[in-house]
This record gives C-alpha cells, structure tokens and sequence, in this order.
C-alpha cells in the first residue's frame, strides 16, 4: 500500500515546473545540463521551460534538491500566538503553499438582518513529501470584552496554534475529528461540510485520496 502511494507521488506533476527549470538556468545551467541531471531530453526540457508540460517530482527530484528551497522561500505565511494571560506573542513561519482554508463563522441577526462572523479558521500547509501542517486559528477580541480585532492585515487578528506534520492519511483523520468537535459544539453547519470541503480542496490540488470513488472520463 505504501508503495503504491509512493509510486502515486511519484508520478504526480510537479505544477512549479517551468520556475524551478527557469531557477536552474539563471544559475547557470545550460537546458542540456538540466536534461542530464533529470535523466530526459533537451526537448523535454525545453517544454518544460516554455511551460507547456510539466515534469514529476520524481523527474525533477535532482533540480529540487539544489533549488526547491528558493521556491520554498516565496511560499510562506506568518502567524502568531499570544498567550492569554502573560500576553506572550510567538511568531510563526510556515513554508508550502495553503492547499485548505475554511473560516468557521458565528450567526447573528439584527433588524431581520443575517450577519457572519468569523470566529475560527482552520488552514492547511502543503511542505513537500507529501507531508502537511496545520494551523488552528481563533479571532482575537478585546481583553474583557466581545469586540473583535481589526485590521488590514488579515493574519494580525487571529490566535495561531500550529501542529506537527502529518501525512495525507493522517490529515485527513485530524481534519475528520476535528470536523466532529466543530459539529458538536457551535458550527454545526460547517463541522458537517468540513470532510466534504477538505477533500474537495486536495483534490483540485491534485492529491489521491484513498475512498474516494472516481469515474474518470474518456478522451
């Protein structure tokens, strides 16, 4: 099973294929040199390129060794803790591109008037290997009061808390059981939706996920 998944991810297209090549030859590197090192054609390359075909992470593997963390560089987000009580800030860098953002939201009514307010985030960090992280957020209010934090900074008003990586299998569980606690306590609605919309949102990112029924066209 794991090396099916591993061959999977193998043969996944790498989507950041025309920069990483284009980071290899700003270095230097003639399209040759970078066919020889990726075990393909001069032609390959070249298409690679001009960005009409992308290679597989296991293609590329050798140009992300020596550049993926220059691509990694410009894909990252910051948060931040706060302790509530000592008002302790920690400041947090996440590198991988956000592959799942969904904003719990609390109802109110006034005047026969429906307004959402976000209360709770949950976002998904993709970091390469196949492996992710999550990040856990909370609107930030007011010391003694109900009054949220505003800003034009959409990140500066949200309490982070970061977890531990996780592979696909085991995001999937955490995002599941988190689902259940959300449905349980005051999002009903959201907490029900979570597995559908995570799923939906790894998919379109071009991720497997083992259960999920698939009825491929023909071309």
């Amino acid at each position: 099973m794991e090396e099916k998944a591993n061959f999977k991810k193998g043969k996944r297209k790498f989507k950041q294929t025309k920069q990483l090549v284009k980071l290899a030859i700003n270095e230097g590197w003639s399209q040759s040199e970078v066919a020889n090192a990726c075990r393909t054609q001069q032609s390959v390359v070249s298409a690679w390129a001009k960005g009409t075909t992308q290679g597989t992470e296991q293609q590329l593997m050798p140009l992300l060794e020596k550049f993926g963390y220059k691509l990694r560089r410009n894909s990252f987000r910051v948060y931040w803790s706060l302790d509530s009580e000592e008002q302790k800030k920690t400041f947090h860098k996440i590198e991988g591109k956000i592959v799942l953002s969904h904003t719990f939201n609390r109802i109110e009514s006034y005047n026969s008037k429906v307004k959402k307010v976000p209360e709770y985030r949950l976002i998904a960090h993709h970091q390469g290997a196949n492996m992710f992280r999550l990040v856990f957020q909370s609107r930030l209010i007011f010391k003694g009061s109900s009054i949220v934090l505003q800003s034009t900074v959409d990140d500066a008003v949200w309490r982070s808390t970061i977890s531990a990586q996780y592979d696909l299998l085991e995001l999937l569980d955490v995002i599941d059981g988190h689902a259940n606690e959300m449905e349980a306590d005051k999002y009903p609605n959201d907490g029900y939706t979570l597995p559908f919309i995570a799923r939906q949102a790894l998919l379109n990112h071009g991720f497997d996920i083992a259960g999920v029924v698939e009825y491929p066209a023909v071309w």
